[in-house]
């Protein structure tokens, strides 16, 4: 299920997304779920329990929502759209829009100086003389232009069109509507702080054509490949409309027992002890067998039990992520051979990643290595290599115990297709990396590798350098400890490096002061929180966070601290971002952009956290891993099976 926007200020990426959709009563029949025979054979009921520590404070769609509410949606909303491999899969619409069938189109329209436009960085702005755009026929930035002022313009604005699948239905068996998504957008514009609010100002017109279809134009300008923004997930009108939009938030038909159209409605909350799901007969693929459950009863305990107690006392039968934590890798490494039990582990959303120093801030008005500039240790992709080869990760990922995803492909969760990159430098090798390093002038002259090398003939370096350097990071616990086998690797290579744990405030801290965004690091081990949305943008040459940008960067945040330059990949970012109007094009320039980071190693990605989930053997996930909300996504699956594929 892709449905809600997450914010993450500055240097978090921002992953946006909305939800959507509507039905026709036209031309349908409606269904009535069939009376059981109360002198027949009852089969048994299928029922489980999903234990979680996360019990949410509301389940208002547009309310202030947690991982709790979050698990609840993707039980009673199925879809509008679930991400699958970094592409949008449609759930409840006949099909994503697309050119080929005018869903997708871009109508030219005449604008003028002030009128409000979108940019070739995605920005809402009045049009004026030096605003950079994408005039009429032209959606790639190699034919944007930058408007006189005088000129006469015309652009193009986006229309798509949303087509609801026949037969989706609320639980209480009345149709979802185009109306309904079309409520769902004006409720939505008309609350605060719902997350929605750029995507809001971006559309001009959300239509209803009919009871299944909806039109969305946006402002002239705008080139995406991300459709799935811009249609809202539909809200029951028929119940909803009789209550002020400010009132829904302590409604109990919507913030308590909100009615959906997924596989499983909700039939009571006693808060602080449980949520009961239940079958809905109204679910659209009913009669395919789905969902595969009766039943399923969202349990709220404490964390503090392990995985096995939890499923052998308290009648747990899966154990949702919230109610392990990293002490019980030991037990997750046993339960994993046991075949009593399924452990399913896939990649969290915390990316832990070292940043090398490329270009500290005061190379910005020249390089001095003579005066107060720090050698320039670090601008040599080989010697940033070297350093990846001297790094035993397989050890630094073994102390973790259980992380998502090891030495992960760039900054990519999910391995993508085609992201096989051949590189000998991602593979522990000391000595090529010595190698390396004495042949690029950094020589061991006393053959002693508690002490550092020593520049002669360097680039860019004066003789007598000796090669330290300070990695700055965290006071937590895992990256103290991660930074502590990174310097006695290091060390190993004659590289020599300080460890310098700060608490957040002070290392995030913002501005020319900041160690990260001043610039002022060698190393940096940090965690990034990363979405499905894909964060190139952490990495384009117009996020060094600098004193002309007032050290923010120019439009995300100023992520790129390392001060990594490279216009190949800065094209490929900005294609993938604004110039695309294919998801698969999109997701292939991303792939691009990151086979360049892989070789020119501005950061070495370390993992991903991990998100666990234990059950009993006998209940089957969909096996579809790689799916952004795994294993909520696809609950209409679920099922007890003698064996999982």
């Amino acid at each position: 299920m892709k449905n809600r926007p997450t914010i993450h200020p500055i240097i978090f990426i921002i992953a946006i997304t909305l939800i959507f959709s509507s039905c026709s009563e036209l031309g349908s029949t409606k269904i009535t779920p069939t009376a059981v025979d109360p002198t027949a054979t009852s089969i048994p009921l299928k029922e489980i329990t999903l234990c979680t520590a996360d019990e949410p404070e509301t389940l208002f769609y547009y309310g202030e929502q947690s991982k709790g509410a979050e698990l609840i949606f993707q039980a009673i909303y199925d879809g509008p759209f679930d991400m699958v491999d970094y592409l949008p899969v449609p759930v409840i619409l006949e099909k994503m829009p697309n050119a080929s069938d005018g869903s997708v189109s871009y109508v030219p329209v005449g604008v003028n100086g002030g009128d409000l436009i979108i940019d070739v960085n995605g920005n809402i702005t009045n049009l004026a003389a030096g605003v950079r755009l994408f005039p009429r026929g032209c959606q790639s930035l190699d034919c944007a232009v930058t408007w006189d002022g005088v000129s006469q313009l015309q652009m193009d604005q986006l229309t798509l069109v949303y087509t609801i699948k026949d037969g989706v239905r609320w639980s209480d068996g009345e149709n979802v509507k185009a109306t309904d998504s079309q409520y769902s957008y004006r409720l939505a514009a008309d609350l605060q702080n719902t997350g929605y609010e750029e995507i809001i100002d971006q559309i001009v017109d959300y239509q209803v054509l009919d009871d299944r279809n909806v039109k969305v134009t946006t402002l002239p300008g705008l080139i995406t490949s991300d459709y799935t923004l811009f249609f809202f997930t539909p809200l029951p009108q028929h119940i909803w409309s009789s209550y002020a939009p400010v009132d829904l938030a302590v409604a109990d038909v919507a913030a308590k027992l909100p009615i959906g159209w997924g596989p499983f409605k909700i039939t009571a909350w006693q808060s602080g002890e449980s949520i009961t799901l239940e079958k809905n007969d109204y679910y659209f693929r009913v009669l395919e067998g789905y969902p595969a459950l009766d039943k399923i009863e969202i349990k709220f305990l404490e964390a503090g039990a392990s995985a096995k107690d939890l499923i052998e006392k308290s009648g747990c039968v899966v154990v949702d992520d919230s109610l392990i934590t990293g002490a019980e890798s030991t037990e997750l490494t046993s339960l994993q051979s046991d075949p009593a039990y399924r452990v399913d582990i896939v990649p969290g959303a915390n990316w832990e990643v070292l940043l090398f120093g490329i270009t500290p801030a005061s190379y910005d008005d020249g390089y001095y290595p003579f005066g107060s500039d720090r050698p320039d240790l670090l601008s040599d992709v080989n010697i940033r290599n070297a350093i990846r080869q001297c790094l035993d990760l397989n050890t630094i990922i073994g102390q973790q115990g259980v992380v998502g995803n090891d030495q992960p492909f760039a900054y990519f969760p999910y391995d993508p297709q085609d992201s096989s990159i051949s590189s000998e430098t991602r593979t522990y090798d000391p000595v090529s990396a010595s190698a390396v390093l004495d042949a690029a002038g950094w020589k061991d002259y006393d053959s002693n590798p508690a002490t550092p090398r020593v520049a002669y003939g360097v680039a860019n370096v004066p003789d007598g350098t000796t090669f330290s350097l300070n990695l700055f990071t965290s006071t937590s616990v895992q990256n103290t400890r991660i930074a502590e086998t990174i310097q006695s690797s290091l060390s190993a290579c004659g590289i020599q490096t300080t460890v310098n744990a700060m608490p957040l405030t002070e290392l995030y801290a913002s501005g020319s002061e900041g160690v990260l965004f001043g610039r002022k690091f060698d190393l940096a081990l940090i965690s990034w929180k990363v979405s499905d949305t894909l964060p190139c943008e952490l990495f384009e040459s117009e996020e060094i966070p600098s004193e002309a940008n007032y050290w923010i960067g120019v439009n995300d945040g100023g992520g790129n601290i390392s001060g990594y330059q490279n216009s190949e990949f800065d094209t490929l970012c900005a294609v993938a971002r604004f110039g695309s109007t294919a998801p698969a094009a999109a997701l292939d320039k991303q792939i691009q952009a990151g086979k360049i980071l892989e070789q020119e190693t501005p950061f070495i990605s370390l993992f991903f956290d991990a998100k666990t989930y234990v059950a009993g053997s006998k209940l089957c996930f969909s096996g579809e891993k790689n799916a952004e909300s795994y294993p909520y996504s696809s609950m209409e699956y679920w099922d007890f099976r003698d064996t999982c594929n």
